[in-house]
């Protein structure tokens, strides 16, 4: 019988990552970089575009929230995959 402690730290964290979630984890990330950028070059766009400028940020706004439900969804399925298949 060993000690739940060893037991816990020989159980990986998390699932190796897939080229599916490792290509939603990038896209995610490029969101938010996207996101972060037209908040930053909001003014400029709205001084170029009028009101029409503010569209890229708010649709990434919609986004990245979106996105990011998926992929953590995607994730969290894949640990507990992983989890289930090393038993205790």
């Amino acid at each position: 019988m060993t000690h739940p402690l060893i037991t816990f730290l020989k159980t990986p964290m998390a699932a190796p990552e897939t080229s599916r979630l490792r290509h939603m984890r990038r896209w995610w990330m490029g969101l938010c970089w996207g996101l972060a950028l037209a908040v930053l070059l909001l003014p400029l766009s709205k001084a170029l575009v009028g009101k029409w400028g503010a569209l890229p940020a708010l649709l990434l706004v919609l986004a990245v929230p979106v996105h990011g439900l998926i992929y953590f969804r995607s994730k969290s399925l894949a640990d507990e995959a992983c989890r289930g298949e090393n038993p205790s």
